[in-house]
């Protein structure tokens, strides 16, 4: 892999004098420029009631400010050619731009009327929340969605993490627009928010560019900060009338700034994360029992979970989950070639830097690294972490993570497990 790949323009920071947290990276390769503004909220701050209240904000933002429609939203930007596009995690809420160079000013200032000054018109929340139960009832619909907010609620019972993003149609409907205000002025504070840029200017004309002006509380920003209970594997069976069965099997694992992310991005990707993985290879290309299977992890600032999915004819069940079982007992017991750990990391390595070639992913790993870390990962470090991964770190996560007796197994279909498996 050339070095030049890893040689990427350091990432500025400043403070404005309202309080907000300022990140820059030059573009050095082209005329795009991207705005991101983070709030460092997200659904796991939400409290009973409060089930995809950050989501619907996110949504209502784009309803109208002070000065702006919701079509003059849409319309400024993409008649220069842009993008205006939002997104909710269970930790933050995330609004960015992406223009050419020239328009970097109106970009900036769009994010901003929407930051400070949404009006949430009350026409529009009862419209809105009519777009969001559709997109709620959109998941109930789609048992491979759904599968995993069921597998996550018992990951994290009795927990925000284990909540949906969206909500339920039962707290969705009570979003009115006190609730909204309320919520919004708590939270868009400066001590909560980053704007992120990629793309060229100097430092004075940024700082002018994200001079916002904000009301804020007198009291300090309290958190949702309910304690993540003791996990405890389960096996759950969500009967409904599908001719697939759909099923999750994993457990809690590696929090966003876990060192040990290093060796679990190695695992899931050599387990199930590409079509030559060990999940892939033997239940749909030997075996022929499933169209899709594959490995993922879902990381926050303090827990994590690593999950398994496959879809699979009912009759197929039993067979399936502990073939799935057989292949983590191997990998456990060590039965891993040193060449095929190397081969994962090169994999996961071009994918990290292919990733990174859009100027939205340049932003977005900007924000994280400093939402996370407080400082900036480069690229050359993050590729080091991922080399210095062995064949013996791998194994011992696997001995720990893919413990059949600790991993839960929600499944969503007609058919039932005769036994919890254990090879």
């Amino acid at each position: 892999m050339a070095s030049t790949s890893l040689l990427t323009p350091r990432v500025k920071k400043y403070k404005s004098e309202s309080g907000v947290t300022i990140l820059q990276q030059n573009n050095p390769t082209s005329r795009a420029f991207c705005i991101g503004v983070w709030i460092n909220t997200g659904s796991r701050d939400e409290t009973s009631g409060e089930e995809g209240l950050c989501h619907f904000l996110e949504h209502m933002m784009f309803k109208g400010t002070k000065s702006r429609s919701a079509f003059e939203i849409s319309s400024a930007i993409e008649k220069v050619g842009g993008s205006l596009e939002a997104f909710t995690t269970r930790e933050q809420i995330c609004i960015y731009a992406l223009v050419l160079d020239e328009h970097k000013d109106l970009a900036a200032d769009i994010l901003h009327d929407m930051i400070l000054n949404p009006t949430f018109p009350p026409d529009q929340i009862g419209l809105e929340r009519n777009v969001v139960l559709e997109e709620i009832r959109d998941v109930m619909d789609a048992p491979d969605d759904l599968i995993h907010d069921l597998f996550a609620s018992h990951v994290f019972p009795d927990h925000p993490l284990g909540k949906p993003i969206l909500g339920s149609p039962q707290s969705v409907a009570s979003f009115g627009r006190g609730k909204l205000r309320a919520f919004a002025r708590k939270n868009f504070r400066p001590d909560n928010i980053i704007v992120a840029v990629f793309g060229n200017l100097d430092k004075r004309r940024l700082l002018r560019m994200c001079d916002w002006s904000f009301d804020i509380p007198d009291r300090p920003l309290k958190r949702n900060n309910k304690r993540i209970g003791k996990y405890r594997p389960v096996k759950r069976l969500f009967k409904k009338d599908l001719h697939h069965q759909h099923i999750c099997i994993g457990a809690r694992s590696c929090s966003y700034t876990d060192e040990n992310r290093y060796p679990l991005m190695v695992l899931t990707t050599l387990l199930g994360g590409t079509m030559s993985s060990r999940l892939f290879q033997r239940i749909r290309e030997e075996l022929g029992f499933t169209y899709s299977i594959f490995t993922y992890t879902d990381s926050a600032r303090d827990t994590g979970l690593i999950g398994t999915y496959m879809s699979v004819s009912p009759a197929n069940t039993d067979k399936v989950v502990n073939e799935v079982f057989n292949e983590f007992a191997k990998i456990r017991g060590g039965a891993i070639q040193g060449q095929e750990v190397e081969d994962t990391k090169q994999y996961i390595k071009g994918k990290i830097l292919l990733g990174l070639e859009g100027s939205a992913s340049k932003m977005m790993r900007v924000a994280r690294n400093e939402i996370y870390f407080g400082r900036q990962i480069s690229e050359r470090e993050l590729i080091d972490k991922i080399d210095r991964v062995t064949l013996q770190d791998v194994v011992e996560l696997a001995q720990h993570t893919l413990d059949a007796d600790r991993n839960t197994i929600v499944s969503l279909g007609p058919s039932s497990l005769s036994r919890r498996p254990n090879p």
